[in-house]
């Protein structure tokens, strides 16, 4: 016995039990009512247990039959949703992979104004950073920070030229005023970007030692340590408008300008999409805010 009783005679059942009868079943599916009756039969001895209850030349769900009906109602509407999307080429959905740092610090707080604009498209978040997602069609859009050109498959979409700096809490700020000030400071580290501190002093000339200090799994748990006053963290200007904005955060020395991007990124093949050209266009819109 498989894990599945046939599909006709589930889709036999779900039209009689839409309609309460097996001849009306028989007319909308354009086959005779012994054909109805037979599948639904075979389903009821597949099942082991009785779907209707038959009295008078009427049929009426039992308790198994209702438990079973919204479960095909459930299955067919999603069938008929998803099969209707791949025929017209339309999805009404995205699924947008990037950084656990970069959903929680600038993409989440800002989606909101993504769904007012287009209310009929649905996104679903990963925390992931892979471009062979793209290609296996895992996901539909990356937003990933780069330095390489991507490979002949993938077209990339610049959405924002990468700057970083130091940040700390306003506490600090009698304390941090060049960066040799950070020989005494604290300094905070995230494990997903060890080499920012080396990556800022190269591009700002800085010098010292910048591998001491706490560390933390991510950047988002690195920034919200530096917000409450733990250390100097090193961040992207882009993940850290709002806190800049608001004063939870500064930045003494300002930002410099690194070799890497934010890029979105989609396939070659599906980058003209709808749905993919209009998150596009939200997302390099919302991002020169």
């Amino acid at each position: 016995m498989t894990g599945l009783p046939s599909l006709r005679a589930l889709h036999y059942f779900h039209q009689a039990a839409l309609h309460s009868s097996f001849s009306s079943a028989a007319e909308r599916l354009h086959v005779t009512h012994s054909a109805v009756s037979h599948q639904i039969r075979q389903l009821e001895s597949w099942m082991g247990k009785p779907l209707f209850i038959r009295t008078s030349g009427r049929v009426k769900l039992t308790s198994h039959g209702e438990r079973l009906l919204l479960s095909c109602q459930k299955a067919f509407s999603e069938l008929r949703t998803t099969c209707e999307s791949i025929r017209t080429g339309m999805r009404h959905h995205l699924t947008v992979s990037c950084s656990p740092s970069f959903l929680s610090q600038w993409l989440i707080p800002r989606i909101a104004t993504f769904y007012q604009r287009y209310p009929d498209i649905a996104i679903q978040f990963q925390g992931l950073v892979n471009v062979d997602q793209l290609r296996s069609e895992h996901t539909d859009v990356l937003i990933v920070s780069y330095e390489q050109s991507p490979d002949e498959d993938i077209a990339a979409s610049l959405i924002s030229d990468d700057y970083i700096g130091p940040l700390c809490a306003p506490q600090f700020a009698e304390r941090f005023h060049s960066e040799n000030d950070l020989v005494d400071l604290p300094l905070l580290h995230a494990d997903t970007r060890l080499h920012a501190w080396a990556e800022w002093a190269k591009k700002s000339g800085a010098r010292g030692n910048f591998w001491g200090g706490k560390h933390f799994d991510n950047l988002t748990l690195a920034i919200q340590a530096a917000r409450s006053g733990l250390g100097i963290i090193m961040a992207p200007r882009l993940l850290v408008r709002q806190e800049l904005k608001d004063g939870s955060l500064i930045a003494p020395l300002g930002f410099v300008r690194v070799d890497r991007a934010t890029w979105m990124m989609a396939t070659k093949a599906r980058c003209h999409d709808a749905e993919i050209s209009l998150f596009r266009g939200w997302l390099q819109e919302v991002a020169q805010e």
